[in-house]
């Protein structure tokens, strides 16, 4: 099985539904080469909805099982996807409640594109996360995200 990298970084960790700025990295061995590929955009809600998007986007560019490990600040993010996603599928993404999960729609997302593949969990700054935060800003001044 191939191993990959996707590295998270958003704008703000506000929780406040605001117009947030992420993006990503994706870093693999194709041919026994090392490649890199990134990504970024713009969403209006919260530091979860900014990281779950930025997730998705990466995740949708797998056309292949891997071993995934995912690097992002965004804790939450990684405690839900590792504890609670397969257990939200199973029950219709609803609470214990009854009530539909917080951002629904892009859990049932991330469901679809993660379950064949093998995910590790990677919490804290890793190494794109200045590089990141840098082209972010130089794109929202130059208006490119």
């Amino acid at each position: 099985m191939k191993m990959a990298h996707i590295y998270i970084t958003t704008d703000s960790s506000s929780p406040r539904k605001t117009k947030k700025h992420y993006g990503y990295v994706l870093e693999c061995e194709i041919s026994g080469e090392a490649r890199t590929r990134e990504d970024f955009g713009e969403v209006t809600g919260t530091y979860n909805q900014a990281a779950l998007t930025a997730l998705i986007g990466a995740l949708g560019r797998f056309t292949k099982k891997c071993e995934l490990h995912i690097h992002t600040e965004n804790t939450f993010v990684l405690h839900m996807l590792q504890d609670n996603l397969k257990t939200w599928a199973v029950n219709g993404f609803v609470t214990s409640k009854g009530k539909p999960v917080a951002n629904q729609e892009e859990w049932m997302e991330v469901w679809n594109l993660s379950r064949e593949h093998l995910i590790v969990m990677e919490p804290g700054k890793h190494q794109y996360t200045g590089w990141l935060q840098g082209e972010i800003q130089k794109r929202k001044e130059q208006g490119n995200v």
